[in-house]
């Protein structure tokens, strides 16, 4: 048994949970998605040196993995050590086990999953064919939170907001009348409201527009701290 759950439960961790067909201790890596990594790039070694394991004996074991590897940052001088696992992003996993056989002088002499093995995928986690599982997604249970770049008027009929999101996303905008404005079939500043979503000038509904009055203006964010521009007309 390998099994990841996604989106993940928590946003800082990915648990692996693992049953073996005998006692053995089990180890993971994490690598984010977007690195480049693969399981070319995933020797055993490597695996080991990341430090996540649990040893089973019987009963199914988690490895809890918050970091991609799991170092004291007070021991080691290396700056990509200790980095953490982050909310909304896609990490590739990988592991390997290895039982605690010994020879007849009582000397370990441990079987060890293949390298094979290990790059190949698991397809079902109920009997897993190999130990690679990728794009496992870490729960994002945070708003982002948004940078005004700039905002200026570009045309006599439209205005440039420009923004940046600490993570991916999605960003509206919309302009409102000016409060104390006469009367106007349009929302007003002081009007815009968070307490009533059946209410007119419910904060969310005029912020997203209105697909059949042409009012929405959005952009999609593929990459944290990118500028990308909202044109308001």
């Amino acid at each position: 048994k390998l099994e990841i759950q996604t989106p993940t439960a928590a946003n800082n961790q990915i648990s692996v949970t693992l049953a073996l067909n005998e006692p053995a201790t089990a180890y993971c890596r994490v690598t984010r998605s977007d690195s480049g990594e693969t399981s070319a790039d995933m020797p055993i070694n490597r695996i080991l040196s990341a430090d996540w394991s649990a040893t089973f004996s019987g009963a199914d074991v988690t490895i809890q993995i918050s970091k991609l590897e799991n170092v004291d940052p007070g021991l080691t001088n290396r700056d990509d050590a200790d980095i953490p696992i982050v909310e909304s992003q896609l990490y590739d996993v990988y592991c390997f086990a290895l039982d605690a056989a010994e020879d007849s002088n009582s000397l370990p002499r441990p079987n060890y999953m293949t390298q094979d093995y290990v790059g190949t995928a698991v397809g079902s986690s109920s009997s897993p064919a190999g130990g690679t599982t990728t794009s496992i997604h870490v729960l994002d249970s945070t708003p982002p939170t948004m940078i005004l770049v700039a905002a200026e008027a570009v045309g006599a009929e439209t205005l440039q907001v420009t923004l940046q999101l600490n993570e991916p996303g999605t960003v509206w905008c919309q302009a409102a009348e000016q409060a104390g404005a006469g009367v106007t079939p349009y929302c007003r500043q002081d009007e815009i409201q968070d307490s009533n979503a059946a209410a007119d000038c419910y904060f969310e509904d005029f912020v997203k527009g209105s697909a059949a009055h042409g009012t929405v203006f959005r952009a999609d964010v593929h990459e944290a701290f990118r500028d990308v521009d909202v044109e308001v007309n």
